[in-house]
């Protein structure tokens, strides 16, 4: 996903974020190994501030989303 998409940042969140550096460092290594390096360069990879709320403030927002949607207002 990485070479395909191209993000300017990973953000880890949710409940695995529990895990802390470990799991930081075995999904660096990972990118690093499958990816290209012009993908790899400047990608930071970061826990979210959020942690275990990012998930529940993801799945309100998407609901905000699509309730609020041009369709949905006309």
């Amino acid at each position: 996903m990485v070479n395909f998409y191209n993000p300017g940042m990973i953000v880890i969140g949710g409940g695995v974020s529990k895990l802390g550096n470990l799991l930081l460092s075995s999904i660096r290594q990972s990118i690093l190994k499958r990816s290209l390096p012009l993908a790899t360069k400047d990608l930071p990879i970061v826990f979210s501030s959020l942690l275990e709320d990012a998930g529940v403030i993801g799945a309100v927002n998407l609901a905000m989303d699509i309730y609020l949607s041009m369709e949905r207002v006309e």
